[in-house]
């Protein structure tokens, strides 16, 4: 039963994290124009932006993932230190 439930979690961590990696690669796409002129991208911004904050979601997401990729950081290191103290040790080693 937590199993399904902890699959899940992962499965739609994973289609949000490739749902904003497309969506922040969208200006990079050539901008193709339709039949009147102005581009798809720019109607689709025009739309977008009027109703979300786009900008400031995406400065937010950049620090927060900063934040998130710093502390895995520093944990990967306590961890890197604590295995190397361990294994150069002594006594009590893994």
């Amino acid at each position: 039963m937590y199993y399904d439930l902890f699959i899940q979690i992962a499965l739609m961590l994973s289609l949000g994290t490739i749902i904003y990696l497309v969506a922040s690669a969208l200006p990079r796409i050539s901008e193709v124009q339709d039949a009147n002129g102005s581009s798809l991208i720019d109607k689709a911004r025009r739309g977008l932006g009027s109703i979300l904050p786009l900008d400031q979601v995406d400065s937010k997401l950049n620090a927060v993932k900063n934040k998130a990729l710093r502390r895995l950081k520093i944990w990967v290191m306590k961890v890197d230190n604590f295995l190397g103290k361990r294994l150069n040790n002594g006594e009590d080693k893994i």
